[in-house]
């Protein structure tokens, strides 16, 4: 019997679902969205989701659409994770799918499998051990606190070649992840499986423990797609079951974190022939004591001092207008940083490029990224609104040039 299957779709507006009080009460205690019944029986209205993927809730499958396309979804996390698309359109499947999960699955499945063509990675690992013979170096030191002066067996260490590496623990213990989902399409499965048992002998990451950093060199090039991809797999977005919740298992994105991030990378490449360095995150006082903490999304810093400010904000604008918080919190930012100009980036809304002079105060530019764009053409953006920032004279002629 298939599992009862709920679905909804990321959005900030009120919208209104019918599911059972179980799940409305799971979304609600997994912080996935606002929820509030209405008079009518198992009817409810849900705003603020702004997470993505798939999760079982109260033996439900709970399916949560994104507003970007899948595709361009996974070419905004490659480009984040690596500065380039790392991840070509066939490497997707199901052209007419809106679902996260049978995207990744069969994205990861895929990449996986071209990286174990030739065999799986191997590498030195150094290990401790206590053998009959000498092999490596000989821990003295632990030979006689843990034997005693006995001469067998003996402590040591030495380097083995092996595939119980990190890269393979990764690539592994995502397969595994993948698997305990709901939703992976019953063909990746099957592929998925046989990416375990090439791996066999390697060992599997506990849920909790901390994932292996791997750097990408020569050495491991062949995994260089994959990589990211098992990285994705294993994030802290990943859901797994909690001893008396409604709440199994299940991988959700925060699409806000997937267009900061995106964002970030791709105007740290376009203020470089500038120089100076893209901060993000950068953390200020707002006061002279130094008791109100401020961390603007991203600052440019040349030798040492600020010269821009930008914000970006994954939101719907309402019929155009200005949301004054964001207003405020730009203009306190500019005033901080003694700066003429602030910036206000926006995921979506009406299109936008126009500013809002302060009284006595900065000119705040505010801009909407359509997200459903190639990314190509988004970071060929980002690299003409670096030149406009990098370059403020008659900015505001510049940024409706750009048409973002």
């Amino acid at each position: 019997m298939p599992t009862p299957r709920v679905e909804l779709r990321e959005a900030d507006q009120p919208t209104l679902y019918r599911m059972p009080r179980e799940v409305a009460a799971g979304l609600v205690a997994a912080r996935i969205a606002d929820v509030w019944p209405t008079f009518v029986a198992d009817e409810y209205r849900v705003s603020g989701v702004r997470k993505v993927g798939v999760v079982r809730i109260a033996g439900h499958d709970v399916w949560i659409r994104p507003k970007t396309p899948v595709r361009r979804l996974f070419a905004m996390l490659g480009y984040a994770r690596a500065g380039s698309a790392i991840w070509e359109d066939e490497d997707f499947g199901f052209a007419a799918d809106e679902d996260l999960v049978p995207a990744l699955a069969h994205a990861f499945e895929r990449q996986a499998s071209r990286a174990l063509a030739g065999g799986a990675l191997r590498g030195y690992v150094t290990r401790d051990d206590a053998l009959p013979l000498v092999r490596g170096r000989w821990r003295i030191g632990d030979q006689l606190t843990r034997r005693g002066g006995q001469p067998l067996p003996v402590e040591v260490s030495f380097d083995d070649y092996v595939e119980d590496i990190a890269e393979n623990q990764l690539v592994l213990t995502a397969a595994t992840r993948l698997l305990r989902l709901p939703g992976v399409p019953s063909d990746v499965v099957g592929r998925l499986r046989r990416v375990v048992r090439v791996l066999d002998g390697v060992t599997v990451v506990p849920v909790g423990a901390p994932v292996p950093v791997v750097r990408s060199d020569r050495r491991n090039a062949r995994y260089s797609a994959v990589l990211p991809l098992a990285s994705l797999v294993l994030s802290g977005a990943s859901i797994e079951q909690r001893a008396g919740s409604l709440v199994g298992a299940g991988f959700l994105i925060n699409m806000w974190s997937v267009f900061e991030d995106f964002v970030t990378a791709a105007l740290r490449e376009a203020f470089r022939p500038f120089g100076g360095e893209l901060v993000a995150q950068y953390a200020s006082t707002l006061d002279v004591e130094g008791t109100v903490k401020i961390a603007p999304d991203l600052v440019w810093l040349v030798d040492g001092e600020v010269r821009a400010c930008i914000d970006v904000k994954y939101k719907v604008e309402k019929h155009g207008q200005y949301p004054n918080a964001d207003l405020y919190q730009m203009a306190a930012y500019c005033r901080r940083f003694g700066l003429a100009e602030g910036w206000l980036m926006y995921a979506a809304g009406d299109r936008l490029g126009d500013s809002l002079r302060v009284v006595a105060g900065p000119t705040i530019h505010r801009m909407a990224v359509d997200t459903g764009q190639q990314v190509s053409g988004l970071s060929q953006r980002m690299a003409e609104l670096g030149r406009v920032v990098a370059s403020p004279s008659d900015a505001f002629v510049q940024l409706m040039l750009l048409d973002l």
